[in-house]
C-alpha cells in the first residue's frame, strides 16, 4: 500500500460498487459479467484473494456455490461475511497465502495488484495456490485515469488513485503473470483489464 493510505479505507469498494453514477455502474456490470463468465457455472473450490467488503465476489459467485474470501484487514472481511451467504472468511496476505499448493480450482484476484509495491510475489503465490485458472482484474492505464479526469477525480494526481502503486498495460499485464503460469490471455474491459491464466 501507499505510505499514508489508511488501510481501513484503501479500496473503497462500497463506494464503487454502490455508485449512483449509470455510467459507472455499467461499467462495473460489463467487467462482473466478464469476471462471472471466466468462472462459469462450475468453478470448484473458488478462492477470491483480497476480497474487500465482497460486493464484486457477491456478484459473480454461481449459485450453490460456496466461495472463500481472503483479505487483511478484518474490519472488511467482517462486511464480506454480511454481504457473501456461506463466505468461508480468512484473515490472510497475498504474498503468504494459507492453502496448499494447487489446491484452489479457481482464484480471482480482482483489482489487488495495483495497490501492491512489488507484484511478483504475490503473482508468484496466486500461481502456487492454482489447480485450475486464476482469473485477475487491473485498471487498464492511462485509460483507468482518463476516465477518472473526465469525472472530475483526482485531478491533482494526473486522475490516478492516491493507492494505486501499478499501472498495467496488456503488455506489462502479462510480463507480470507469464513467468509463474503456463497460460495468459489479457483482454480489455474498458476501462480495465481482465486475464485468465492457467498454471503449468
Amino acid at each position: 500500500m501507499a505510505a499514508g493510505v489508511d488501510l481501513e479505507a484503501a479500496g473503497q469498494d462500497e463506494q464503487k460498487y454502490t455508485t449512483s453514477n449509470p455510467l459507472v455502474r455499467w461499467l462495473i456490470g460489463c467487467l462482473l459479467v466478464q469476471v462471472g463468465q471466466a468462472i462459469g457455472p462450475d468453478p470448484g473450490r473458488l478462492a477470491d484473494i483480497g476480497t474487500g467488503e465482497g460486493l464484486a465476489l457477491a456478484r459473480v459467485t454461481p449459485e450453490g456455490v460456496t466461495p472463500i474470501g481472503v483479505e487483511f484487514r478484518f474490519a472488511k472481511l467482517a462486511l464480506a461475511v454480511a454481504a457473501v451467504p456461506g463466505l468461508g472468511a480468512t484473515v490472510g496476505d497475498i504474498g503468504l497465502l494459507p492453502f496448499p499448493d494447487a489446491s484452489i480450482d479457481t482464484v480471482v484476484c480482482q483489482e489487488v495488484l495495483e495497490h501492491l509495491p512489488t507484484v511478483q510475489p504475490a503473482v508468484e503465490e496466486l500461481a502456487r495456490i492454482t489447480r485450475g485458472r486464476c482469473i485477475f482484474t487491473v485498471p487498464h492505464e492511462p485509460f483507468f485515469r482518463l476516465g477518472n479526469l473526465a469525472r472530475g477525480k483526482n485531478v491533482t494526481r494526473w486522475g490516478n488513485d492516491v493507492e494505486h502503486l501499478q499501472q498495467f498495460t496488456p503488455r506489462r499485464l502479462r510480463s507480470a503473470l507469464e513467468p509463474h503460469f503456463g497460460s495468459v490471455t489479457v483482454r480489455r474491459v474498458t476501462p480495465w483489464l481482465m486475464a485468465v491464466a492457467e498454471p503449468r
